[in-house]
């Protein structure tokens, strides 16, 4: 995968650029906290150019958010020339539908909508045919491949969870492999940031477990810059010492400071909200572009982060959550 000449990206990244004039920042994200009801907050939003939303006036909080990721989906694909570069930010959506009918072949059922994600690269219904009928043609390779694997394992072994650790760490190499072949290095240290924390946060969350490291190298992820290696021989280190060998400040200060609340609390909270916080530092690079894919990658994660910030909000507000502890839970904004 090339990416394209520069040129072929002018109307996409100014068009993006409109959208990205009505991110929320932090201040605006305490203001729908802030809103004293639902309909309060719809008008808020409104603001911010989600329109007439009557999930969000019901209370109906997720089918609000997948209305609003549907519509990010067509505001990136129904601009960009092609859909190859784009494409491996939504491999994960492909690779959760697989999970769907595999998980609900072995049941005995038929994979049910409402578990399948529309906005994958691969359209669902085809995607519900190729697992039913083994044909995997149009997969890309390291999709047939893992594909095959947990079939294969789950066969001999019956554990479901190996589907997904088998199907999770090919997605992010399948994203990693791809971005690789960009040319694009923004892509390629937004992918890799993206593994490692992920990485990290499977790590944590293991020790805290008292898994050895035998099985959190059995969910390592490939393609970040934090290396199997290295967290191995970590492993039984504590959160300072761990992050006192990190090159990013933003990973030390996750280590550190959340390290601290696991210790101390057992709460991974503030250490995952960090992690984010620190893939979102690398987003904002994105900034720096004019023209190019990056622009509107940057765009794509932030509007997914405000989304997310956007769900604990309504979520919050729905359960009667404290207002200064729905704030804590903010992930970082991209502007």
């Amino acid at each position: 995968m090339a990416i394209r000449n520069e040129d072929e990206y002018i109307f996409a990244d100014a068009f993006v650029g409109c959208h990205i004039t009505s991110l929320m920042n932090r201040q605006d994200l305490i203001r729908l906290i802030n809103c004293p009801d639902f309909t309060s907050s719809e008008s808020l939003l409104r603001e911010f150019g989600y329109g007439e939303s009557k999930e969000v006036i019901e209370g109906d909080v997720e089918a609000f958010i997948r209305r609003e990721q549907n519509k990010l989906f067509d505001v990136i694909f129904s601009n960009l020339t092609g859909r190859e570069e784009m494409a491996p930010y939504i491999y994960p959506f492909d690779y959760h539908n697989i999970k769907v009918c595999i998980k609900s072949e072995l049941l005995g059922i038929t994979p049910d909508e409402t578990y399948l994600i529309s906005t994958g690269d691969i359209n669902w219904m085809q995607m519900v045919a190729m697992i039913r009928d083994r044909n995997y043609e149009k997969m890309r390779p390291a999709m047939r491949d893992a594909v095959e694997e947990a079939l294969d394992v789950y066969s001999r072994g019956g554990d479901p969870q190996e589907i997904d650790i088998i199907l999770d760490k090919a997605c992010y190499k399948d994203m990693a492999d791809s971005v690789a072949e960009s040319g694009s290095q923004f892509l390629v240290d937004y992918i890799s940031m993206d593994i490692d924390t992920l990485n990290l946060k499977a790590f944590a969350r293991l020790r805290n477990m008292e898994k050895p490291w035998s099985f959190f190298k059995k969910v390592f992820i490939q393609g970040g810059s934090l290396t199997e290696d290295f967290l191995v021989s970590v492993y039984e280190e504590s959160y300072t010492q761990i992050a006192d060998k990190l090159v990013s400040q933003d990973l030390k200060k996750a280590l550190t400071d959340g390290g601290r609340d696991i210790d101390e609390k057992g709460d991974f909270v503030l250490y995952e909200k960090l992690l984010d916080n620190a893939l979102m530092e690398v987003n904002k690079k994105a900034k720096f572009y004019s023209i190019g894919i990056e622009p509107i990658a940057g765009y794509w994660s932030a509007k997914e982060v405000e989304l997310d910030n956007v769900r604990i909000i309504l979520n919050g507000k729905l359960n009667g959550t404290d207002p200064d502890d729905i704030e804590e839970l903010l992930r970082e904004t991209y502007v």
